[in-house]
């Protein structure tokens, strides 16, 4: 099975960002910090959401899900709403920090 990364990096960046989520969950101490990790990697996924929303947004989207499939399966002890809310909250907050231009990218 041959991997072209030129077609199929949303594929391979996606098993990564599940890989990522779901050590970062395994690794958390306490509710408290998963949570906050949960909603500063909203953060940065919303600020990707802002760069790429007229070119790679499925790409993207497929991203997010893994990550979010990796962090409910480290964190399955956690609430799974509190998860789900919380990375939604940070997409939607870094997204409009970018759009109003109260943070700049580069």
């Amino acid at each position: 099975m041959d991997i072209n990364m030129l077609l199929d990096w949303p594929e391979v960046l996606a098993f990564a960002f599940l890989i990522i989520g779901l050590v970062m969950a395994i690794f958390t101490g306490n509710v408290f910090i998963l949570y906050t990790v949960c909603f500063l990697m909203g953060l940065f996924f919303g600020r990707m959401w802002y760069k790429l929303r007229k070119s790679e947004i499925v790409a993207l989207f497929l991203i997010i899900m893994a990550f979010f499939l990796g962090f409910l399966l480290g964190g399955i002890w956690a609430n799974v709403r509190a998860i789900a809310l919380l990375l939604l909250a940070g997409i939607l907050a870094g997204y409009y920090l970018h759009a109003k231009k109260i943070i700049r990218t580069i």
